[in-house]
């Protein structure tokens, strides 16, 4: 089957095209010699050409555009809602580049294909190829080969089947794109204007653009929306006001409320939990980091799932849906996907523990001291760890500036040495699931010698956040060690009162003061010396 721009182009040409149409070798994501074809064609009518693959390896159709551009023609295949459709497409470029355009990528979407691949032709040959693979209804993954002889073919047919797999995962974790405009909303029954500073500056990490905020006092919320039936139409006209794309909650919002507010307002929804999952994702670095983030994702969307009622109970059944079981719910399929995918980052995560485990035990035997930074988040934690070290760990101005912790070892001028960990910062109501996925890497909080609290003195919610992080400090059973409480910033310290604890001490992370003498504190609370 051909379709497209045909006019002019001679009929030898079409014959040649229709003839490509057929049965190919199905462990090849597209047989060499189509490859070849369609680019001589394309070079030779100076219009671009494409084909339909199946997974069965059939060539469906061939398609022809102008010298720009071709257009996605709908396959029929039946496929479930919430699978890809099955089919891959190749399609030439004529512009010396194989880098997708915005169209490719609107085409892959809307048409939701196994894969999109454009080849460029150079002189009637196929030179190098871009592949883009759905993540997810937004996103996609893109990887380039220089050649036909290059394409890892079994590696493309495992990307398409991870590609379907977190695409029938529920959409319940949205993606915050940076630069959306948002509305932060907050129910409270005390002081809501702590909490929205707070989301404001999570917000500002994800790099979400506030237009308008708007707060309830409220002792209970609202089982349905949250809000109130006043305050809704209040945030609904915000909304149109502000042109906001996305409302953030500071509640923690069930599966039931995400549907029944995006509804009401008819733009993206999320709560303060996933707004903290939105940027541990973006800060993430190593390996384990990422499996930690993923799984704490996972973890805080399944209970969501029994909220989703009637969306989610659709029958199963008709083509393509081998996998369910006879009259299960696209909810039990999702559940179950969730809960197997869980169990297997686990294992992984798990793991990479006993990994830990063996390297902290050969510290443990070497017998070299350990100090473990704990604080707030952007309470200033990797500035003290560049001045103590003398590294360059990465510090901005933001939450979660730092994920993955990083340990240095320390010099002290009478010949010892320690180890100095920088961990993640905690926060008021951080997920529970962050915590149980994070644990094996906060146990080095555990196993440390020495803590060194540090405290943002310039702040106004001091003493909420020192509690927090000792109430986390307890939950992790580090609360009994040693500790070195650190005032920092007070280059720009408002007139805060200092809590009565031994052992502390005032610093400027950021301009020096104070930072000798708390490498003297650290030296006497590890090697018992007085300087």
């Amino acid at each position: 089957m051909i379709y497209g721009n045909v006019d002019g182009i001679k009929k030898t040409v079409l014959d040649r095209l229709e003839e490509l149409v057929g049965e190919y070798d199905k462990e090849y994501v597209i047989d060499e010699a189509v490859l070849n074809e369609i680019a001589e064609i394309s070079f030779k009518v100076n219009r671009e050409v494409c084909v339909y693959i199946s997974r069965g390896g059939q060539l469906l159709s061939v398609g022809v555009g102008d010298s720009g551009t071709v257009s996605a023609v709908s396959v029929n295949l039946k496929r479930s809602a919430e699978k890809l459709t099955g089919v891959r497409c190749f399609h030439t470029h004529l512009n010396d580049s194989s880098e997708l355009s915005k169209q490719d990528m609107s085409a892959l979407r809307n048409s939701r294909m196994d894969m999109l691949a454009a080849v460029n032709v150079y002189g009637g040959r196929p030179k190098d190829i871009t592949m883009a693979f759905l993540k997810d209804a937004e996103n996609a993954e893109i990887i380039r080969y220089a050649s036909y002889a290059r394409i890892d073919h079994s590696a493309v047919f495992a990307e398409i089947a991870e590609s379907e797999k977190l695409f029938a995962a529920p959409a319940l974790l949205k993606t915050v794109k940076d630069a959306e405009r948002a509305l932060l909303v907050c129910v409270s029954s005390g002081d809501a204007e702590i909490y929205l500073e707070e989301l404001r500056s999570l917000s500002d990490t994800a790099g979400l653009d506030t237009v308008g905020e708007i707060s309830q006092s409220k002792a209970v919320a609202d089982k349905n929306f949250c809000v109130g039936r006043g305050k809704l139409d209040e945030i609904r006209a915000a909304v149109n006001e502000k042109k906001a794309d996305i409302a953030v909650f500071d509640n923690e919002l069930s599966g039931a409320q995400l549907k029944n507010i995006e509804e009401a307002l008819g733009i993206k929804v999320i709560d303060r939990a996933m707004l903290i999952l939105e940027i541990f994702a973006r800060h993430a670095v190593t390996n384990e980091g990422k499996l930690q983030v993923e799984l704490a994702k996972l973890k805080y969307t399944l209970p969501k799932l029994l909220g989703q009622g009637k969306a989610l109970s659709r029958i199963g059944g008709g083509a393509g849906t081998a996998t369910r079981g006879a009259g299960e719910t696209k909810l039990e399929t999702d559940r179950r996907h969730i809960k197997r995918t869980i169990f297997e980052l686990t294992e992984r995560i798990e793991k990479l523990k006993k990994e830990r485990d063996l390297r902290r035990g050969n510290r443990i035997d070497s017998r070299i001291k350990t100090a473990a930074i704990v604080g707030y988040t952007n309470a200033g934690k990797s500035t003290l760890m560049n001045a103590l070290a003398k590294s360059s760990v990465k510090a901005e101005n933001k939450l979660f500036a730092t994920l993955d912790p990083v340990t240095r070892k320390i010099w002290v001028d009478i010949g010892k040495e320690y180890l100095l960990t920088d961990t993640v910062g905690f926060i008021d109501r951080l997920p529970h699931e962050l915590i149980d996925a994070f644990r094996s890497t906060l146990e080095e909080v555990r196993y440390a010698d020495l803590l060194i609290h540090v405290v943002d003195f310039s702040g106004t919610s001091m003493l909420r956040q020192y509690d927090v992080v000792t109430e986390v400090l307890e939950s992790l059973g580090a609360g009994g060690k040693p500790v070195i409480t650190v005032y920092n910033k007070i280059d720009v310290a408002a007139d805060n009162i200092k809590p009565k604890l031994t052992d502390t001490v005032s610093i400027s992370a950021k301009t020096g003061e104070g930072i000798d003498g708390l490498r003297a504190l650290i030296a006497r609370k590890l090697f018992d010396i007085s300087n």
